[in-house]
């Protein structure tokens, strides 16, 4: 197996690790390996022995995330993946660890149904990175109007007053006015939403270079009091 651990020693740089350190507060043993990197080494661990890389257990961050774009990416069926996932999720505790496996996994052939569910199912869990990986994963997965419904649906009816969560939650709602404008103004004019999700929803939305003058006239109309 590839000598991993020496390739992110290698390639770490203190002052990014500083700069990292201050975008994930709390956040413990950050090395300062640039994503681009730590994919590199990940592509080349899939390539190798990458059932043999998933015995050891992650010993910083940067390993917390090379195990996932490793679980994420390797050749394997959407069950195992799954199985896997569902392993590696303790390991989400911090905002760019969940963004960067949510946008590396890979739905193995004929397994679109049964990811969409299980990501779906993590809602339910009252964690907030749990969370925030149902709203995430399905960003990347959602394929169609229908699936975008599902998933302001779920960001209508449950919340979590993790701020991490709440984020993800208005980054989802902007992605998918990006692709359905109508059933986000609804959600808007429902108020069915938490008022701080609500509001950030709103500026996530305005900050799009996509949406016109007139549109983010329309949105900052529907801002909300907070209570």
């Amino acid at each position: 197996m590839i000598d991993y651990r020496r390739a992110l020693r290698e390639s770490a740089d203190p002052q990014l690790a500083d700069f990292n350190s201050k975008l994930t507060p709390g956040k413990q043993g950050i090395m300062g390996v640039r994503i681009p990197e730590i994919r590199r080494i990940a592509r080349a661990v899939v390539k190798d022995d990458w059932r043999g890389f998933l015995e050891d257990e992650p010993q910083c961050f940067e390993e917390e995330v090379l195990r996932g774009i490793v679980i994420a990416t390797a050749p394997m069926d959407v069950g195992e993946r799954i199985s896997l996932t569902d392993g590696f999720l303790h390991h989400v505790d911090n905002w760019a660890t969940c963004d960067v496996f949510c946008n590396s996994w890979i739905v193995p052939k004929g397994g679109y149904g049964p990811a969409w569910d299980y990501f779906s199912s993590l809602i339910e869990s009252g964690d907030e990175f749990r969370m925030r990986v149902s709203l995430v994963a399905r960003m990347s997965l959602s394929k169609d109007g229908d699936h975008d419904m599902m998933l302001l649906e779920d960001i209508a009816t449950h919340d979590n007053p993790g701020y991490y969560y709440r984020m993800g939650a208005a980054w989802a709602v902007s992605v998918i006015y990006m692709r359905s404008r109508g059933p986000v103004i609804d959600l808007l004019r429902s108020h069915r939403m938490e008022p701080w999700t609500h509001n950030k929803s709103i500026q996530k939305i305005c900050e799009s270079r996509r949406v016109s003058p007139e549109e983010r006239s329309e949105v900052r109309a529907l801002r909300r009091r907070a209570p």
